[in-house]
């Protein structure tokens, strides 16, 4: 933007520097023709001629007239939007009319002004070819301008010969004022075009620049790319893996659960064969009313994977009818303690506190060899408290099977913790807390 400013400086430093010079050489040309008249030398003056030259006045007139019309030019210019690049190509060719006007009425003792239309060229066309071609046809011009080539043929008045009217000091003041001026607008013309060479080259520096860094910018994206791609490979068999658990823990807790169930179940039917055929005969009722909610839960666990149990009731009512099923099927004895108000749980809390209690009596019945299991379920200040206790043998060392591990897993998803509690003929307790995010009491 700077330089921009710059170069629009110095274009009208070219302009003031023509400006001068056709006034200098218009004012000579003028001076001339009235000391001509003063010394009673007009007689002389015309027999060297070959034809009469323009009215001294008009030449000066005509010329600042010209200029004038030229830098009206300009200022429309610098207001036009260069969408309207046709009016900038009519201006164009009226700068090069006006230019060669002005050259003439000097008699072609002056050609450096085609160098202003050049400028304005290189400023307003954007368009490479039209520029160039507009550049082109100036330079001929220039070229073909020529006082020597022009007075072969045509009758034209060299302002070298008004010069040798005036003293030879005079004369050489002349010369030099007119060199030094000449010699300027080149000056300024040349500083103008390293000016323009120079924005073009920061331009292009600026574009290089810009182009590296968007190459730099593309191989990041690459990358990055392949690392989302990576990422979403990772993440795709994560999900797999946790799907995999899931349906593992589904299929464990509720096949197992009543697999269990149905085992002690069909024991008990056993010892009392001999015994009392009514009750084995309603003892197997019983069992088979569990095999079907088995089935229920297993053709859930394919359809939904959520306890069948919890779809029918809350979980309070799931819990119970859990545990009653437990106390019809079998000889273990379940004892079910709930205190406190009952929060409004999110399916997901549901769902992990009744698959802790189903592991934990499951666990017992088929492990611990036990008589009686005690269930502790508590929810204070916004937590739900699992106490599950049996009278088995316990052991010695705990080893976290599966079905421990995805109590553990469930209940850390929820932020909670876990506890796993044997001593050796002692029994086993699970103890456990959730956090409850639903408050609302029901």
């Amino acid at each position: 933007m700077a330089n921009q400013k710059n170069i629009s400086i110095v274009r009208m430093a070219i302009f003031l520097i023509n400006f001068f010079i056709i006034m200098f050489m218009s004012i000579i040309i003028y001076n001339t023709t009235k000391l001509i008249c003063e010394n009673d030398m007009a007689r002389s003056f015309l027999e060297k001629v070959k034809f009469v030259p323009m009215i001294p006045w008009k030449v000066p007139a005509y010329s600042i007239s010209l200029l004038i019309i030229l830098f009206i030019s300009f200022e429309i210019r610098e207001k036009i939007s260069k969408n309207f690049k046709i009016l900038f190509f009519i201006f164009s060719i009226l700068d090069l009319i006006i230019c060669i006007a002005v050259i003439f009425c000097l008699n072609i003792g002056y050609k450096g002004l085609l160098l202003l239309a050049i400028a304005n060229m290189i400023i307003y066309i954007d368009d490479r070819k039209s520029r160039s071609i507009f550049i082109v046809i100036t330079i001929i011009i220039y070229v073909l301008l020529d006082y020597d080539i022009f007075s072969i043929e045509t009758n034209i008045f060299s302002i070298n010969e008004y010069i040798q009217y005036y003293t030879s000091t005079q004369r050489l003041y002349i010369y030099g004022i007119r060199n030094i001026l000449t010699s300027i607008n080149e000056v300024l013309f040349i500083l103008f075009m390293i000016m323009v060479i120079q924005g073009q080259m920061d331009e292009n520096k600026k574009i290089k620049e810009l182009y590296s860094k968007l190459c730099k910018t593309a191989e990041e994206l690459k990358i990055v790319n392949i690392q989302l791609q990576d990422y979403a490979k990772k993440s795709e068999e994560m999900a797999k893996t946790r799907e995999r658990n899931r349906l593992a823990r589904e299929i464990h807790d509720t096949i197992g659960h009543t697999l269990t169930g149905i085992a002690t179940g069909l024991e008990a039917c056993i010892e009392l064969a001999g015994v009392d055929i009514e009750k084995t005969k309603s003892q197997i009722i019983k069992i088979a009313e569990l095999a079907r909610k088995g089935l229920v839960d297993v053709r859930r666990s394919v359809n939904e994977l959520r306890p069948d149990t919890l779809e029918r009731f809350s979980l309070i009512p799931a819990i119970q009818n859990l545990a009653e099923d437990i106390n019809e099927c079998t000889k273990v004895k379940v004892i079910l303690n709930i205190e406190g108000d009952v929060p409004k749980f999110g399916a997901d809390e549901e769902e992990t506190i009744y698959r802790i209690i189903q592991e934990g009596i499951t666990n017992a019945v088929r492990h611990g060899n036990v008589n009686e299991i005690s269930i502790a379920l508590k929810f204070v200040d916004g937590k739900a408290f699992i106490s599950i206790k049996d009278d088995g043998t316990g052991c010695s060392n705990i080893v976290e099977g599966f079905g421990l591990k995805h109590i553990r897993e469930r209940v850390e998803m929820l932020k909670g913790s876990v506890n796993f509690i044997s001593d050796d003929g002692k029994g086993f307790s699970i103890t456990a807390q959730i956090p409850i995010r639903g408050r609302i009491k029901v």
